[in-house]
């Protein structure tokens, strides 16, 4: 059973719009977001007068998707009996220069170990692959089969996603970065590009991006990151760049903290971040205020590097008409297919540091 944890209206919000979407259930919703499904009902009841659900199945599509598999199917038969029926084999053999016999071996010869193989670890590429809405590429992908146990070599999955026309969504190029300028005494650089955190809630960074909606419009997207885990343990999104917007995701991150511990939280030197508001928020929280130079994009890569990586693998791929169906994409990419991928990952490594510290035993 999930663990129940304090949510924000926010997620609520979202949480209860991905479940009104036709085809998932709240059970799923509830295992992607990491809740218990019941809370949704709760929160469905809150915020509709009827408590209806909408949940319509994926009989439609299935039946689409079969009708154009017998579409094509027919046509690669039809294509088939027509080279069979206007040429003889042995007359085909004899222009290609092989033999019959070749052919009818080649023909009638089972799949290989190595193809066979192959053929299995190929099938779960593409399911991965179409999980991640086809933006995974063949190192994350090879990432993920070994932390499944699987055996196999980069390159070996590099070839079979290139023979089966599987891409990721590449890396765009860096841009150079723009000189720091001086930093006032006061504030301080904590993390100093330093990205790695031992324990969770020890280090996190946060920024502020924005999104393009249809009618020249923005949707600003505030996130806090755990350096420990990469999971992304706060996030806001509003239509205005204000103080407010930071707090909130700050605020979540918070709850999502077991303990009172100290963390450094580090960020640029926006004028959100530099508010009196937001410096005695974090001191009442023990939080402490850590900051980039002026200008050096380099000391928040971390949060950058998120940003980049939901604009590649998403928020470029789509062309937003409303706010509304940005929140929920967003909201979708965050907490159903980037931060469910960061926990197995977690989980897969510590199982491995367990299994190497484990004592052998010995029978005698």
């Amino acid at each position: 059973m999930p663990k129940r944890r304090k949510c924000s209206a926010e997620f609520k919000r979202e949480a209860v719009a991905l479940a009104n979407q036709p085809g998932v259930t709240k059970a799923q919703i509830g295992r992607e977001l990491d809740i218990n499904p019941n809370m949704i009902t709760r929160w469905q009841r809150e915020m509709t007068a009827n408590g209806s659900k909408a949940f319509l199945g994926h009989g439609i599509a299935r039946d689409e998707e079969m009708a154009s598999l017998k579409r094509e199917v027919n046509r690669l038969r039809k294509e088939r009996d027509f080279l069979r029926e206007a040429y003889s084999v042995r007359l085909m053999c004899r222009c290609l220069r092989v033999s019959p016999s070749g052919y009818y071996g080649w023909r009638d010869r089972p799949m290989s170990r190595r193809a066979r193989e192959n053929q299995c670890l190929l099938e779960r590429i593409r399911v991965l692959h179409a999980e991640s809405d086809n933006v995974l590429g063949a190192g994350r992908i090879w990432e993920d089969l070994r932390d499944e146990g699987e055996q196999c070599g980069l390159n070996r999955v590099a070839r079979l996603m290139h023979l089966d026309g599987l891409q990721g969504i590449p890396c765009k190029k860096k841009h150079r970065n723009k000189p720091s300028g001086t930093r006032p005494s006061d504030v301080e650089n904590h993390l100093a590009r330093d990205f790695a955190a031992d324990e969770p809630n020890t280090k996190w960074v946060t920024d502020i991006t924005y999104i393009r909606i249809a009618g020249g419009l923005w949707l600003y997207l505030c996130v806090v990151v755990d350096l420990h885990s990469g999971i992304v343990v706060g996030w806001s999104m509003s239509r205005c760049q204000n103080r407010q917007l930071v707090l909130q995701a700050v605020l979540m991150a918070l709850w999502q903290r077991e303990s009172r511990q100290p963390v450094i939280l580090h960020s640029d030197r926006g004028c959100q971040f530099t508010s009196d508001e937001y410096q005695r928020f974090l001191k009442g929280h023990n939080l402490t205020c850590s900051m980039s130079g002026v200008g050096s994009c380099a000391d928040n890569a971390a949060c950058e590097g998120f940003f980049g990586m939901l604009k590649r693998e998403r928020v470029n791929r789509r062309r937003y008409q409303t706010h509304a169906e940005a929140r929920a994409d967003i909201f979708d990419y965050i907490e159903c297919f980037y931060n469910p991928r960061r926990r197995r990952k977690l989980e897969a490594l510590k199982q491995k540091k367990s299994n190497l510290t484990q004592p052998s035993v010995v029978t005698g």
